[in-house]
């Protein structure tokens, strides 16, 4: 088996099943491979009783699209959970049958493993709860890959890989330096003498930068002009450059206010029983009502959000203030490793729309959290925000589409727009 490296918190994960405080076999289409497909269908032949279910509730895909990494799905309840969850969220499959029934997926998750020139790597969907909390517990220093034993995996076979990157002298500009500028990515976020908005502002303009010599289907490359531009963002007169401008900087246009609230909107109205969509409606309708609405709805311009907005975020101290940028420099950490920004165009335009999903969060977290809260509150608070925005927007890569067509018919996917989104 590849050598295996982890980041520490998911070596420590271990799902907490019924003490959830929500399930994650809900809301998804859970793939099922060939191999596991063929498992619990000997076991169905074994067991009549489970048959009727089994029949209608594993659906084989069709044909043209089937895979032996997908060859058949698991069809939601009515209310969207799994037919196979019991009362006390727990997995019936699981509990008569240990992990040999459970497919890829479902076996691994909310692992997310990913393999680069034969080494795997072992990060954590934030769709789970418990992984958010790992990954906000954790010191900052600890958001590193390590060598980890393979043991705390699942199985050792057939391990669902997510992504695969292996360069050689065929593989392209972008993705041979790929991990080059990951790394960087993951650099900048952790530089301890920035305060929050300097390190996203110089992750913005490094990305920025690269981007007019290194993006998808570029032919050639200065490897020493990629490496200078690392070298430049972390010179310390640079740094205090930036840290000066954004210290001054004075964000007097409601932009991010109404790219979060249009993004927002929209997914309400796709999906309205979400429990994203009914939260981020009891946050607007909370400000339509200091606004002198009745509702949300009755707005008609939603730049009117970003002064309450405002107001809200003032009654804050520094120490929440740390608190929550801690939270946000974590999440994009997690991001990082996770997600690979070669699918996309290029560096920049994966983190301006990394800058829109961070606002989102950052956002409704601060219009969840009360004055006079215990950290823990705000940790707990902070954790079902994210974990519901992953669910909801990190996972759904259709929405995400749309949301970059929108941006990009806008021409709201340049460096003039990345301050505001980033100070507001």
């Amino acid at each position: 088996m590849s050598e295996l490296l982890s980041l520490p918190y998911m070596q420590q994960f271990k799902c907490i099943a019924d003490k959830c405080e929500d399930t994650c076999c809900q809301h998804w289409q859970v793939r099922i491979d060939k191999l596991h497909y063929q498992r619990m269908l000997e076991w169905v032949d074994e067991n009549p009783s489970q048959k009727k279910l089994f029949s209608e509730a594993v659906l084989l895909n069709e044909s043209n699209i089937a895979s032996n990494k997908s060859y058949a799905y698991i069809q939601m309840d009515n209310n969207g959970y799994c037919p196979y969850l019991n009362p006390q969220q727990q997995c019936n499959l699981h509990i008569k049958k240990g992990i040999d029934l459970l497919s890829d997926i479902c076996a691994f998750y909310p692992r997310i493993i990913t393999e680069k020139n034969s080494r795997l790597e072992l990060s954590g969907a934030l769709s789970c709860p418990e992984v958010v909390r790992l990954c906000l517990s954790a010191d900052i220093n600890s958001h590193v890959m390590l060598s980890a034993d393979n043991a705390i995996l699942p199985t050792r076979e057939d391990i669902p890989v997510h992504r695969t990157l292996i360069t050689d002298e065929n593989s392209s500009i972008y993705e041979t330096y790929f991990e080059k500028v990951q790394q960087t990515f993951i650099d900048i976020i952790r530089i301890v003498d920035c305060d929050y908005f300097t390190r996203l502002y110089i992750l913005a303009s490094y990305s920025h930068s690269i981007s007019t010599i290194y993006f998808d289907n570029c032919v050639s490359l200065d490897s020493d002009s990629l490496e200078n531009y690392r070298a430049h963002v972390f010179d310390k007169d640079y740094m205090q450059s930036v840290s000066h401008f954004m210290g001054q900087y004075e964000n007097d246009q409601p932009l991010a206010c109404i790219v979060i609230y249009s993004v927002l909107l929209l997914k309400q109205q796709q999906a309205p029983e979400e429990k994203l969509s009914k939260m981020v409606a009891e946050v607007f309708n909370e400000y339509a009502q200091q606004l002198g609405f009745s509702s949300y709805k009755d707005i008609e311009n939603a730049a009117d959000y970003a002064s309450v907005f405002q107001k809200r975020y003032q009654m804050f101290s520094s120490r929440v203030h740390q608190q929550v940028e801690d939270y946000l420099t974590k999440y994009l950490l997690n991001c990082f490793y996770r997600e690979w920004f070669i699918t996309m165009p290029s560096a920049f335009i994966y983190i301006q729309m990394l800058l829109v999903r961070v606002a989102i969060i950052r956002f409704i977290i601060y219009s969840r959290i009360l004055p006079g809260m215990t950290e823990e509150q705000i940790k707990e608070t902070s954790v079902e925000v994210i974990y519901q925005f992953a669910r909801a927007v990190d996972h759904n890569l259709p929405f995400l589409q749309v949301v970059y067509e929108a941006l990009n018919e806008q021409q709201m996917l340049h460096f003039d727009y990345s301050t505001p989104l980033i100070k507001f």
